[in-house]
């Protein structure tokens, strides 16, 4: 499990839907890993994650996420729901 997710359960997070599947990217995506090596991708995992947490719970969800080494990609929505 990534440790994003691990972090977003320790923050009082709770999952409300997991959603994965591989798929063949529209064109390949070059990266370069810390150590200056060159990876092309050309598949890519979508992992979709819909989850109820505080707001200061993103941040160290968003952090870990951008320094993991196996996630090219990745975008958080807020949504916020409306009450009557």
């Amino acid at each position: 499990m990534l440790p994003a997710i691990q972090l977003l359960a320790a923050g009082g997070g709770m999952y409300v839907e997991v959603f994965n599947r591989v798929t063949p990217l529209a064109y390949n995506i070059i990266k370069k890993n810390k150590l200056g090596e060159t990876n092309t991708y050309l598949d890519g995992i979508y992992f979709r994650c819909t989850y109820l947490t505080k707001f200061e719970s993103i941040t160290p969800v968003v952090t870990a996420l951008t320094a993991h080494h196996d996630i090219i990609r990745f975008y958080s929505l807020n949504i916020k729901k409306k009450y009557n």
